[in-house]
């Protein structure tokens, strides 16, 4: 009898640590069901993407070739590798070692994952602040992204980069009324973006809870006038959605990719 793949998705905003740990079986249900819980974190642009294997029952072979798929995936979206560990011992971490070791980084534990997560991303930037639901929190949100332009070597998307976080923060203080979480992320030719509140507003939001929503430039799906300019000014944005957190994030191209 197989079991159901469920996830379980442990994030970190101040750190930028996310992991995840699939238990149950990988059929085809059970990979289909681990994409869709990658692809709903990459929006967030993780420092650190760990997905631990030891919970899974491999079944076919053949189905973790959802793996290298989404590690592409990540690179292609985040800039970063997918860092899997499975215990190389176990039933299963012999099957992945053996099937798809070459193909991902695959590591014997949690602890060699997230070094070398680290050690991948040292030359990468990221920025965290924890703000009030006040008056001043759209100042000190933009005083923070202005130091970060300066600090990256970013001047010359310093001003939109102020304005989209303006309108991200503003719409957190009106709507959410929550404290909220700033982050802003450089790696490679990507600026990221995001405000994260501890309020889900299906009024808003009119969509499923654990679900993710991205638009692209000229897309007339988000709602609010803050938020279309907050699209017309950005390659990319969107809302991730939660039972208990709502994550409203844009990204600028800040050079061209090579």
């Amino acid at each position: 009898m197989t079991t159901t793949l469920t996830t379980v998705t442990r994030q970190n905003v101040r750190t930028g640590v996310y992991e995840l740990r699939p238990m149950g079986s990988l059929d085809l249900a059970g990979a289909a069901s681990l994409r869709r819980s990658v692809l709903k974190v990459l929006p967030e642009q993780p420092r650190a993407l760990l997905l631990g294997l030891d919970g899974v029952d491999v079944g076919n072979p053949v189905n973790l070739a959802v793996l290298p798929s989404l590690d592409k995936r990540a690179m292609l979206d985040c800039g970063i590798r997918l860092q899997c560990y499975a215990d190389p011992t176990s039933e299963t971490g012999r099957l992945i070692h053996e099937g798809i070791g070459w193909r991902v980084a695959l590591h014997a534990d949690r602890t060699a994952a997230l070094a070398t997560a680290d050690r991948k991303t040292a030359g990468s930037h990221r920025a965290y602040r924890h703000l009030e639901p006040g008056p001043d929190a759209v100042r000190q949100a933009r005083a923070i992204t202005l130091d970060c332009c300066r600090r990256w070597d970013l001047p010359h998307v310093a001003d939109t980069a102020q304005l989209i976080v303006s309108e991200l923060v503003t719409n957190a203080v009106q709507h959410a009324q929550t404290e909220m979480d700033l982050v802003l992320t450089h790696r490679g030719p990507r600026l990221h973006l995001q405000v994260r509140d501890t309020a889900y507003a299906p009024a808003l939001f009119p969509i499923e809870p654990f679900t993710s929503l991205v638009y692209r430039v000229g897309d007339d799906r988000i709602g609010g006038r803050g938020l279309m300019l907050v699209a017309m000014l950005s390659t990319a944005c969107g809302t991730n959605v939660g039972t208990n957190a709502k994550t409203v994030w844009a990204t600028l191209q800040v050079r061209p990719a090579a």
